[in-house]
């Protein structure tokens, strides 16, 4: 409906969107700076935010600009499984062999890794909603990560998730995972101005050239969305769906507050 009423090519805000066509806002471009710091510098990062911010997405395009030679990205949804079950998936991703005992797994592992790094190729590790992590992993990642002595760093470690990681790793018991981290980044929400690059720019990539809405109701957008992307996207949609449906050529003021009534 929405498509034939604003002259739309496609749906916009989908999530199966190209990471090339991801907005360029600040908050996503010093992402991308520390991305890239830390895939020289390896080591572990740490990636917070808020649900919605654009963490995993952000994530996606930096694995997809990796040079597929020189780097092998590893993406485990490890939130709630057993310290055995991240060791079988990680050896898994890395080739290795199927085995069932922890401690053959952890020499696996490291093989695995070894091996790589001997062919030149660098592990990226991402491990997403890290925020849910049981607190025996942290342990367990650490001492896996301990390569000559802890003289080496021939892993990148991404632990994605939410504002609760960092509280986690507060705790006495995580200091010597915490001392390790290299880099740190806290995804922010975007301002008015980004909210309203952001609506533009997915209308643009939808087909839609001309405004569609009007100022008032891009300011309550930003006001009641509290500038997270995926809130934008959501409130954004469901307040054209009631502009289509009443007729209207623009999405005004109160098509957004009927939006966020119904959202409510």
């Amino acid at each position: 409906m929405i498509e034939a009423r604003f002259g739309l090519k496609a749906r916009p805000f989908d999530k199966n969107i190209q990471s090339r066509d991801l907005y360029p806002w600040p908050g996503l471009e010093e992402l991308d700076a520390r991305l890239e710091m830390s895939k020289r510098s390896r080591g572990i990062m740490l990636l917070t935010g808020e649900p919605g911010t654009g963490k995993t997405v952000a994530l996606r395009r930096f694995v997809d600009r990796l040079n597929a030679e020189h780097y092998l990205p590893i993406y485990l949804p490890l939130a709630t499984v057993t310290v055995l079950d991240a060791y079988a998936q990680l050896n898994r991703a890395l080739g290795g062999q199927e085995i069932r005992s922890k401690s053959l797994l952890f020499r696996e592992i490291q093989h695995g890794v070894a091996q790589l790094t001997a062919q030149g190729k660098q592990p990226v590790l991402i491990l997403d909603e890290a925020d849910l992590l049981r607190s025996a992993l942290f342990d367990e990642l650490r001492i896996l990560l301990n390569f000559e002595m802890d003289s080496q760093d021939p892993i990148l470690l991404i632990l994605a998730g939410q504002p609760q990681l960092l509280a986690k790793l507060t705790l006495r018991i995580h200091l010597p995972f915490r001392q390790r981290v290299a880099m740190r980044y806290r995804m922010p929400a975007m301002d008015e101005t980004h909210t309203r690059g952001y609506v533009e720019h997915h209308l643009r990539l939808a087909g839609r050239k001309q405004r569609l809405f009007t100022d008032e109701a891009i300011l309550q957008l930003f006001v009641q969305s509290g500038g997270v992307p995926r809130t934008i996207g959501n409130l954004a949609l469901n307040a054209m769906l009631n502009a289509a449906g009443r007729a209207k050529d623009l999405v005004e003021l109160d098509d957004v507050i009927a939006a966020c009534k119904e959202m409510n």
